[in-house]
């Protein structure tokens, strides 16, 4: 399977997240969900599924979309009289698509709630991987801004049920957005081995020898198997080699700041941050978490639970590296 002709896979697992999501759709939960986790763990699949099937009011914004319009925004199956602003908005955008729907997500609700009764619907509203988007400066304000506009709203529209969510890669704006009452912070998580190998199968993994191979090393993120079964046809050590030249960079900043013994550490326990708490440490943290190789993981689940240990896959109790490959690439440089 090429690059040229690849086709999406089939949505598997998350089960238990759409069902804790369409019952937070049943009532108003006043505060928008901050929801982070690793890169290519799944966040935007997730959230395009369960607006496609949800039988509410739902509007998906990809805020990373910079031109089409028709891949930035769409709606939930009842929403279809919506589908004619799509082109009325593609003649007004200037500059990102993308951020343009970010800061207008609750002008699109409302022009539904114009159209078309909603008072006693459920709502859901998507801003996805809003962080790169409008950048991290501006994170704290954006969250504010979800949570002021959920109060106007159910005043306006008094919809039976309403959940806004916004979603982000990057570990430090969860940090920004923790220290502040604006919004409840989850985590989502890489998929379990079961579900893993039923996506590697849906891509046409060669065997199961295979499949446990490319787990070893990207721990379940199904991003990373769709890149290595579709880019790399299989082939882990390209794609580890792709790795080494990214993370280069990041050990050249790590060894110019005197930390390469603080990485050994942190490469056998995540931890550590915690346990052996210092200012070196903490310096290390910000590099790891600038570049998303670490992210702090002390943080329920969407799925009302928390992500346990796995010290094989390099998750700790606190944190956690995104990849597994990340700190063997890493400990190859290190040593």
């Amino acid at each position: 399977m090429g690059t040229s002709d690849f086709v999406e896979p089939r949505f598997v697992d998350r089960v238990v997240e759409f069902r804790v999501l369409e019952e937070l759709c049943s009532r108003v939960v006043a505060l928008p969900i901050f929801l982070y986790g690793p890169e290519g763990c799944g966040k935007s699949r997730l959230f395009r599924e369960f607006v496609a099937r949800f039988d509410g009011v739902g509007v998906y914004v990809d805020a990373l979309e910079r031109t089409r319009v028709d891949r930035a925004l769409f709606f939930s199956p009842v929403v279809s009289e919506l589908r004619e602003f799509v082109r009325v908005i593609a003649g007004a955008v200037s500059g990102s698509v993308g951020v343009y729907l970010a800061d207008r997500v609750f002008d699109l609700v409302s022009r539904v709630g114009v159209r078309r009764c909603i008072e006693g619907e459920r709502v859901v509203v998507v801003v996805d991987d809003v962080v790169r988007a409008i950048g991290v400066d501006q994170v704290e304000w954006y969250v504010k801004w979800l949570y002021e506009s959920i109060r106007k709203f159910v005043e306006e529209f008094h919809p039976r049920g309403l959940v806004v969510v916004a979603t982000t890669s990057e570990g430090v704006s969860r940090r920004l957005v923790s220290r502040h009452r604006h919004a409840v912070v989850y985590l989502l998580w890489n998929l379990d081995y079961d579900s893993f190998y039923e996506l590697a199968r849906e891509l046409g993994a060669p065997s199961r020898e295979v499949v446990d191979r490319v787990w070893e090393f990207v721990g379940g993120n199904p991003g990373r198997l769709v890149e290595i079964a579709s880019v790399f046809r299989w082939d882990v050590s390209s794609w580890i080699e792709l790795l080494r030249g990214r993370l280069f960079e990041v050990f050249r900043i790590v060894r110019s700041e005197d930390l390469v013994g603080e990485l050994l550490r942190v490469i056998e326990d995540p931890d550590v941050f915690i346990h052996e708490a210092s200012p070196r440490f903490e310096k290390l943290l910000s590099i790891l978490e600038e570049y998303n190789l670490v992210i702090y993981k002390y943080c329920m689940l969407l799925s009302r639970e928390y992500l346990r240990p796995c010290p094989e896959l390099g998750v700790g109790k606190y944190y956690a590296w995104q990849l597994p490959a990340y700190r063997v690439v890493l400990e190859e440089f290190a040593r």
